[in-house]
């Protein structure tokens, strides 16, 4: 594999895919980016900085690529509409699970999750959704679609039990929900409050089987500027993967994805902190021992 073709695996490296544990599915997509875009960008640039990084892990103590990680070509957006992208997504998610393999979905925006959720439920398999998300994206609908980022974990919650935390921005609507159906939802002041208690109230609430969604706005702008909605107040790089570590401990992860990330022409930070929390991501939830 030549210099060009390694940096369009993640850390410059690929397992073929019949030896691979995990399958990186890239999603060049944004179409239902309702403020600032570019997160069709997102998967190059976060391949890209993590050519430049470092894999072995200084904190676990081993390389989390050294699992087996296949990188597929990056999937361009349909231009068709939602609910089309949605549909190529549980496809190619599906056929990650098919072969017995675990999906890491690469964003693009955060509609992208449903295809990725609908895959699962198809195949019958139970699990908890954990998000970690600056926004409840708890609209029926948004912007004339019911396949919104806005709409992610309203179409979520059709399919599997949910847990979401992090979050800083609701609408009146999503609000009114959250009270009267007790969803639970942890928001940032309840996470910076005690966040021992939240865990522990989040632990009792996940399955043993857990996906895991991102959106990166989770953070705090300070280092996360490259979002489509950025919202004060986040989560800083240690807390979020004190919670990572300590809701996924103990539990099968069947997959995850991050998304969101809209990269700044000029600045590199965001993507390289993308690319560095996919494989701290891989490291706690697939240790080399399995």
């Amino acid at each position: 594999m030549n210099g060009m073709e390694s940096r369009g695996r993640f850390g410059g490296i690929q397992t073929p895919r019949d030896q691979a544990r995990v399958v990186i599915l890239p999603v060049a997509y944004d179409l239902t980016a309702s403020y600032g875009t570019g997160a069709r960008n997102g998967p190059q640039a976060l391949l890209d900085a993590s050519f430049h990084m470092e894999l072995f892990d200084e904190r676990l103590g081993f390389t989390p690529t050294d699992i087996g990680v296949h990188t597929e070509e990056i999937h361009d957006q349909i231009a068709t509409g939602p609910a089309a992208m949605v549909d190529a997504v549980a496809g190619a998610v599906g056929g990650v699970l098919d072969e017995g393999r675990m999906p890491v979905l690469l964003g693009g925006d955060h509609s992208l999750t449903i295809g990725a959720l609908r895959a699962f439920a198809e195949r019958g398999i139970s699990l908890t959704v954990l998000q970690l998300d600056a926004h409840a994206d708890l609209r029926e609908e948004y912007q004339g679609t019911p396949f919104s980022h806005a709409c992610v974990m309203a179409r979520a919650r059709e399919m599997f039990p949910c847990v979401q935390l992090g979050i800083r921005s609701v609408s009146a609507a999503e609000y009114s929900r959250i009270r009267s159906e007790n969803l639970a939802v942890f928001p940032i002041r309840r996470l910076r409050e005690d966040r021992e208690e939240v865990a522990r109230e989040a632990q009792a609430l996940l399955g043993s089987t857990v996906y895991m969604t991102i959106d990166l706005d989770v953070l705090d702008p300070s280092i996360m500027p490259a979002t489509g909605t950025p919202e004060p107040g986040g989560l800083r790089w240690d807390e979020l993967l004190w919670f990572v570590r300590s809701l996924t401990r103990g539990r099968r992860v069947v997959g995850f994805d991050l998304v969101e990330l809209a990269p700044i022409p000029g600045l590199h930070a965001p993507d390289f902190l993308a690319a560095k929390l996919v494989n701290k991501v891989l490291g706690y939830t697939i240790p080399p021992d399995g």
